[in-house]
């Protein structure tokens, strides 16, 4: 798949995001004017807000697929992502492997200087 295809279902994905938070938004918006203003249109899961929401998501993604400036970032970003070296799958588990047992090696330390740390307070404040 080419670059723009895949910067395409980035926008898409940004209109989705944008409708989940929007239809929030404006469903908040109505529960202000009352229970009867978020009206249900299809069914009780596709209310007043979902609608208003999935137009201004909609409006969204388009205007930031139309506007020149992002649209030719976005594709930048997508040209420089395709010559990242990703790694392989190995590579990932270990550095995973590697990762987790720093973060426990130095917990490990930490916990020990905590301990240490509140000892010689407890000595301190004991006197």
């Amino acid at each position: 798949m080419g670059v723009a295809r895949y910067v395409n279902m980035a926008f898409v994905a940004v209109g989705l995001l944008g409708w989940i938070i929007f239809a929030e938004l404006f469903g908040f918006i109505l529960s202000l004017f009352g229970a009867g203003a978020n009206m249900p249109l299809i069914g009780v899961n596709f209310r007043l807000a979902d609608l208003i929401g999935l137009i201004a998501a909609a409006a969204l993604a388009i205007g930031l697929r139309r506007n020149e400036k992002v649209s030719t970032y976005a594709l930048e970003v997508g040209n420089e992502l395709s010559k990242v070296t990703w790694p392989s799958w190995p590579e990932t588990k270990l550095a995973t492997v590697v990762v987790i047992i720093t973060t426990v090696v130095i917990a490990l330390i930490l916990g020990a200087f905590d301990w240490l740390w509140s000892a010689l307070s407890g000595l301190v404040y004991d006197v």
